[in-house]
């Protein structure tokens, strides 16, 4: 018997609620009024903490603390061959690696990151509101807090339609999820992919007009000022983090022009701005090992600012008999003189354990006295991906180009530039710098969807993730027997 869906809409499990949270744990601040709501955003340093706590929230393990990161999503990405999280056939994990999306285990974390991430768009809508029943009170503060709560609502759908949406950017294509833009419970209409961008981007290109009043843009000194609220630029979703977003999305939807351009932005503004500037060598290749910049961390257009993640990492790479183990050894992948293989090290007893997300302590060092390394970062866009998006918007029209902006990563990798290179050959050249570049970062999932790839070890992959059962139920799925 056909079934014909007529109509499918969404509900959204949202609470119109804040998180309130300080710098190293989590407070729920949860306005249960209008008045307390009110009372919140009464002050700037409310709006402050308000915008703290959506970034935050967002740095718990079921999110980019872990799952949307190394956890889950690198799962379904095939960065991972073994690890005790992997050994039992029975695991979530195990699960997920062979895109079993049914079982209660693997369904609990999926669940588990549409409910977050939604949660997490419901606290950023009440901020987003509020920014303008209250533009007296942020001042001169509205362009950027309006701006990154903008961007921060593009960020988070655009990662939940990557995950639970088709890659189908027809015009008559399935509707897959919806993009909310109230706090308060709802019912909203699944939208197509190409729809849903639409949206993403008008929310980003809002974004980034307020944006022109942030200090990273307009070269504002803001030392001292505000407790450098306005100085730690990386930890936001700042002017040029907004672009790079923009860039990405436009990326996938296959705008390459807009692609392009966005990106171009952000690479000139390094170039001549000195802004986001290569890693160090010596940072990367200190003896000092705790102190190594391992997440390239001056490089992060924006980095989510992860208190818990030494906590979150112990059982996936360190304090854990067999740590999470790559699919593609770092010998087979990477070329000799790559500066990212010192991240890998021996750690007990195995060798090329990755050690991007260790949580150092601060080290004293001869002559220089006690140093703090750049620790409690999850990038979440970075300058890197810039170049690779450039190479690959301009390889069709322009390969001499495309290698060019590919060389200059390559360079600031230690590597010898590419030789003459075809389109076909420099595709598949990226396609191995996102796994070098963005292991256990999210993004190698992502990329294989994006270019429909057969993934490492399993050639059936899966990019849609199911809904949870309740937002199906709760919604309005009307069927024609």
């Amino acid at each position: 018997m056909k079934k014909k869906i007529l109509q499918l809409h969404i509900m959204v499990l949202a609470l119109a609620s804040l998180l309130g949270v300080s710098c190293n744990d989590w407070l729920d601040v949860k306005p249960k009024t209008q008045e307390e709501a009110t009372s919140l955003y009464s002050t700037l340093d409310g709006f402050k903490s308000a915008l703290a706590g959506c970034y935050i929230g967002l740095c718990r393990s079921e999110l980019y603390g872990c799952e949307l990161t190394y956890g889950m999503v690198g799962v379904l990405g095939q960065e991972w061959a073994s690890g005790d999280l992997l050994s039992s056939s029975y695991s979530a994990y195990s699960y997920l690696s062979n895109y079993n999306y049914e079982q209660s285990v693997s369904k609990a974390i999926i669940d588990n990151v549409w409910d977050k991430m939604y949660e997490s768009i419901a606290n950023i809508n009440t901020l987003i509101e509020y920014t303008d029943k209250k533009k007296d009170v942020l001042g001169h503060y509205y362009g950027v807090v309006r701006g990154e709560a903008l961007a921060l609502r593009a960020y988070v759908h655009f990662d939940l339609l990557r995950l639970f949406a088709s890659y189908d950017f027809a015009t008559d294509a399935k509707p897959g999820i919806p993009y909310v833009k109230e706090a308060r419970p709802a019912v909203m209409p699944a939208l197509t992919p190409i729809k849903f961008v639409e949206y993403v981007l008008e929310d980003l290109n809002e974004a980034i007009e307020l944006l022109k009043e942030d200090p990273i843009y307009t070269g504002e000194d803001v030392t001292g000022i505000d407790n450098g609220y306005l100085a730690n630029r990386n930890f936001h979703l700042n002017y040029y983090a907004a672009l790079g977003l923009k860039a990405r999305v436009c990326l996938y939807a296959n705008q390459i022009t807009e692609a392009h351009d966005a990106a171009y932005e952000v690479v000139s503004a390094q170039q001549s701005r000195g802004l986001f500037p290569w890693v160090k060598t010596e940072d990367l290749t200190t003896t000092e090992i705790n102190l190594r910049d391992r997440t390239f961390s001056t490089e992060h257009l924006f980095a989510f600012n992860a208190m818990k993640l030494e906590e979150y990492i112990k059982g996936y790479f360190r304090e854990v008999s067999s740590p999470l183990m790559e699919r593609i050894l770092p010998g087979e992948l990477y070329e000799p003189d790559d500066y990212r293989m010192m991240l890998y090290e021996t750690y007990s007893g195995k060798a090329n354990v990755l050690t991007k997300f260790w949580q150092m302590e601060s080290v004293y060092v001869v002559g220089k006295g006690r140093i703090k390394p750049k620790r409690d970062r999850m990038p979440g866009i970075r300058i890197a991906e810039m170049y690779y998006i450039l190479a690959e918007t301009l390889k069709d029209s322009n390969i001499g180009e495309a290698a060019n902006f590919l060389n200059t990563l390559r360079a600031n990798r230690g590597l010898q530039e590419l030789g003459n290179v075809d389109k076909e050959g420099l595709q598949q050249e990226l396609e191995k710098e996102y796994y070098r570049e963005f292991i256990g970062e999210g993004q190698v999932f992502f990329y294989h969807k994006r270019k429909n790839t057969k993934m490492i070890a399993n050639a059936h992959a899966v990019y849609e993730l199911p809904m949870p059962d309740d937002e199906i139920d709760l919604g309005q799925r009307e069927i024609e027997e």
